[in-house]
């Protein structure tokens, strides 16, 4: 019996077993619609490959490796081993990839076994942040991301925004489809939020948030820089870090210099759970980055009624239509992002508005069933 199955290719870190990434099991239980084999290969912090099971979904973890060059090939290396014995079982239709290092992988097992290639552009790949000492770095992902994607045979993207970077790089539109990122209204629901407010968020009358990676990319030492500029003439205000990343002790010395270490929190990497407490808590959401493509975070904001301020950046201006929806700050503009957070703290029926217009924005673009249909579109139409 035919059985159809898909293979997603990440160098992102799953938790072992896989059914704690509970973000990623609820996109799966949708795509579970359409394929009978969902089989993940992505890495983890243990030191030996892990293999779990969650329903349809198989995993199977690589060890990851602390020098970024050196982790691609040997994620890369090992994978195709991988490949090869869970092609046997699975005979997958579709290598997908969510990320440059990912992608070449998912690439190299497309031609091996003659079966589609389906890359996921979520950023502006193609003009990846650089800064001293990353430059090696970003002019490899450029490179990479250019070269997998003239020779993906189907791209997902996640906003308008990325069609322009693909012209250029004269990719038939035909191979392309917007699939935007989704975001549980069960989930995202301030009605089912307990009420137990965190004891760190106790503190302050005002408790600005910040959730992702903390990493160059994400503007999260534009948002520490802005908020010592906030503190000074709110001293009633905290701001919380929901996140790990490279740039986190940089950004502990960067708040004792400061003098504010103590209104900044660091909660670490929460439970998907855990998100919307954090957002139903907390009085402004914001989103710094340099370079965006949608931003899930927007979304699950959007749909907590937390108002959004955000870099004008990427797909986040085709997302939040500013001063209607949310609130846009320029780019890397310290001041620009002050004024947007203290324009939001004074001004209630403005708040109010803006997460009301977000919310209806949310319901008609970007609830759960309305993307999870679109990906199944996606992959009738390429099988």
């Amino acid at each position: 019996m035919f059985t159809k199955s898909i293979c997603l290719i990440s160098r992102s870190i799953y938790p072992h077993p896989i059914s704690k990434h509970s973000q990623n099991m609820q996109t799966f239980e949708g795509w579970s619609r359409f394929w009978e084999n969902i089989v993940i290969i992505a890495q983890s912090q243990s030191k030996d490959i892990k293999i779990s099971s969650y329903n349809k979904v198989s995993g199977v973890l690589l060890p990851l490796i602390s020098n970024k060059y050196l982790n691609i090939v040997y994620f890369t290396l090992l994978g195709i081993f991988e490949i090869n014995k869970l092609y046997k079982k699975y005979s997958f239709e579709v290598f997908q990839a969510s990320d440059a290092g990912g992608a070449f992988l998912a690439f190299l097992a497309s031609k091996i076994y003659q079966k589609k290639f389906i890359f996921e552009i979520q950023g502006d790949i193609f003009d990846y942040p650089s800064k001293n000492g990353s430059r090696v770095h970003s002019v490899f992902v450029k490179f990479f991301s250019k070269f997998l994607a003239k020779r993906a045979d189907y791209i997902r993207i996640v906003s308008p925004f990325l069609y322009e970077p693909l012209d250029k790089l004269n990719i038939d539109r035909i191979k392309i489809f917007l699939v935007p990122p989704r975001c549980d209204s069960n989930l995202f629901n301030y009605e089912n939020i307990e009420s137990n407010k965190p004891k760190e968020l106790t503190n302050s009358k005002y408790n600005l948030l910040f959730v992702g990676n903390l990493i160059y990319a994400k503007g999260v030492d534009i948002l520490l820089e802005a908020f010592a500029l906030i503190e000074k003439e709110y001293s009633d205000v905290s701001l919380s870090y929901v996140g790990e990343g490279e740039e986190k002790q940089k950004l502990l010395n960067r708040a004792k210099d400061l003098g504010i270490e103590k209104k900044v929190i660091f909660f670490g990497r929460l439970e998907y759970q855990a998100i919307p407490v954090m957002m139903h808590y907390s009085d402004v959401l914001i989103l710094p980055s340099r370079e965006e493509g949608v931003g899930r975070v927007i979304l699950e904001a959007m749909a907590m009624r937390l108002p959004v301020v955000a870099s004008n950046v990427g797909g986040i201006p085709l997302v939040i239509d500013d001063s209607r929806d949310g609130l846009l700050f320029v780019s890397e503009d310290v001041i620009s992002l002050k004024k947007c957070v203290l324009l939001l703290i004074e001004d209630k029926d403005l708040s109010v508005n803006i997460t009301n217009s977000a919310y209806q924005k949310f319901i008609n673009n970007y609830e759960y069933e309305v993307s999870i249909n679109k990906f199944i579109n996606m992959y009738k139409t390429i099988l």
